[in-house]
């Protein structure tokens, strides 16, 4: 929509909203034209009662089925004082050569004076995590590309998730590289074990009885004297952290290789928790999941799952492998003063 009431250029220099023309006036997506008459008291030709008002929000919902949840969204950035600038208007202030849905500046910033704080998606919280785009990769796989892309411009991954009832919250992408003081796995470590005397239990991998001298403290858990592996440690020495492992096998091959020092994260709603070092010298500063049994499976149960892990003083870290091995997608609560949420509603 064009406005070119007198408050145009108001809006563009204190708020940075929409763009402006050639001639007199800003052009404003639905989204903005929804904020600036809630939130500005701009009054839009044609709109000014409720009825005919109602009539425009209905003819653009059927045009775009998200304008009410991308007006939520932008609400959220923008009642604290961010300026937004969505990606229909990315070229022509030159900021192209982005996919996020907007791109957002500061309070005490603005777009015509420097670069952007931070580049933004949004998803709702039901969308599902493991559908694939154009049937090649995942959307956790693409938000990990997109979050290298954005951290390589020098701003900040933010992603906001939006529920059933328009409440939106905030939350932080980086791609993590955790790494440990442990030693890595080796083929004479692997031999080691091999050789040693074991009991296999049921359902619960290797339990070797007596041992006085073990290669790796990261490998097995203490137990009567001897030492106990799960399931998922006893495949990666039976496979010597190669071949034809299970997907869990080698991500914990992966987690060996960078020296952490892993742990059951059950009671923590993970596969592992993973230490820098010993166990009992500090906390265990990262949770990993198992993508192909844990999930999650929509942006709700990534959200819980990060919160909780914050709740902890942890970082939550989501699998994925690429041709050259594993990464990590990180995904974490903001600082208190940077976690946008929209107005509350009754």
């Amino acid at each position: 929509m064009l406005y070119d009431g007198s408050a145009y250029s108001r809006l563009w220099e204190k708020s940075a909203i929409g763009i402006l023309t050639d001639g007199p006036g800003l052009l404003l997506a639905d989204s903005e034209v929804i904020f600036c008459r809630e939130h500005r008291g701009v009054e839009f030709e044609g709109l000014e009662d409720h009825g005919a008002f109602s009539l425009w929000l209905t003819q653009r919902i059927m045009d775009n089925s998200k304008t009410l949840l991308e007006s939520a969204v932008l609400e959220a950035l923008r009642v604290p004082g961010n300026k937004v600038v969505l990606s229909e208007n990315f070229e022509p202030l030159g900021h192209g050569g982005s996919r996020s849905w907007a791109m957002r500046w500061s309070s005490d910033n603005h777009p015509s004076r420097g670069a952007p704080d931070s580049e933004i998606m949004w998803f709702e919280s039901k969308d599902l995590l493991n559908n694939t785009i154009n049937g090649e990769m995942s959307i956790l796989e693409d938000l990990l590309l997109w979050c290298v892309e954005v951290k390589e411009r020098g701003r900040i991954p933010e992603v906001l998730v939006i529920d059933e009832e328009q409440s939106v919250v905030t939350y932080r992408l980086s791609e993590a590289n955790p790494r440990g003081e442990m030693g890595k796995l080796t083929i004479d470590i692997v031999s080691q074990i091999s050789e040693m005397d074991r009991k296999s239990i049921d359902g619960n991998g290797f339990f070797f009885p007596s041992v006085s001298k073990w290669p790796l403290e990261s490998i097995g858990i203490p137990l009567h004297g001897g030492r106990q592996l799960d399931p998922i440690e006893a495949e990666v020495i039976q496979y010597n952290g190669e071949g034809d492992m299970s997907i869990a096998a080698s991500i914990l091959n992966d987690l060996w290789m960078r020296g952490l020092n892993t742990r059951s994260g059950f009671k923590y709603g993970t596969t592992w928790r993973c230490y820098s070092g010993d166990v009992g010298d500090a906390h265990a500063p990262w949770l990993v999941v198992e993508p192909s049994s844990e999930g999650p499976e929509n942006w709700a149960e990534a959200c819980l799952s990060s919160r909780l892990a914050s709740g902890v003083n942890k970082h939550w870290l989501y699998p994925i492998k690429d041709a050259n091995g594993w990464r990590y997608l990180q995904i974490s609560r903001p600082p208190s003063d940077s976690r946008w949420s929209n107005p509350k509603r009754i």
